[in-house]
């Protein structure tokens, strides 16, 4: 009976851990004014101003507001991740420019971003944190049948080796 109640209170963490999560997310969007505000760099295009891992916090801002040299994050057409880079121009047609710091040239996306594409600038950087992000999407999920099967053969010797000690 006690060990049902620990695996009840540790699912009832985890369930408080979600919540408060996306509590905090939903709520942070609310006060940045974005529908974005937090995300974890997933390359090394703005080296060295961040690095991948690092998590960046967003704040909405009108393109008017938006100048050269600011950094931003946006939604290119047709691509599923962001992009974090830096504004090296603005359009006559209030579109925007952008580059990655360590990229020798532009991307063909960056040359007409359009206002809407942008969830906000970069008004904070946290080096580190977003590895567990890309440690869940880029190792653990692509190895989530390797990792099941090594915990059922450690789960397996385990019961074993307890019938065996009695």
């Amino acid at each position: 009976m006690d060990k049902r109640k620990d695996y009840i209170g540790t699912a009832l963490y985890v369930l408080l851990g979600i919540v408060l999560a996306l509590t905090i997310t939903q709520g942070l969007a609310l006060a940045l004014s974005t529908d974005l505000p937090i995300v974890a760099v997933e390359s090394n295009s703005m080296v060295p101003t961040f690095q991948k891992g690092d998590i960046l916090v967003l704040q909405g801002v009108a393109a008017e507001e938006l100048k050269i040299g600011d950094i931003i994050v946006f939604s290119p057409a047709g691509q599923a991740i962001p992009v974090v880079h830096r504004i090296i121009a603005k359009n006559g047609d209030g579109s925007f420019q952008t580059q990655g710091d360590a990229n020798p040239t532009q991307l063909a996306f960056e040359r007409l971003i359009k206002p809407e594409q942008i969830h906000g600038r970069v008004v904070l950087i946290a080096p580190y944190l977003g590895w567990v992000k890309i440690g869940i999407l880029e190792y653990a999920l692509p190895n989530a049948g390797i990792m099941l099967a090594v915990a059922i053969v450690l789960a397996l010797l385990y019961l074993a080796m307890q019938k065996y000690r009695k």
